[in-house]
């Protein structure tokens, strides 16, 4: 009785179009987090103005 196999394929390597959105969010998630930064700093800086000038 011979065995019937069918070719398998091989296994796909990640598409590089995946590797790219991981890069493009992880650079979006870093301008954010700076962005962030920044705001907050400003705010830290705009209560100091208030709080000194007074």
């Amino acid at each position: 009785m011979a065995t019937l196999t069918h070719p398998q394929p091989a296994p796909v390597e990640h598409d590089v179009r995946s590797l790219g959105a991981v890069i493009v969010s992880a650079v979006v998630l870093v301008a954010l987090l700076v962005g962030a930064a920044g705001v907050l700093g400003s705010i830290v800086d705009l209560a100091g103005w208030a709080l000194s000038s007074s």
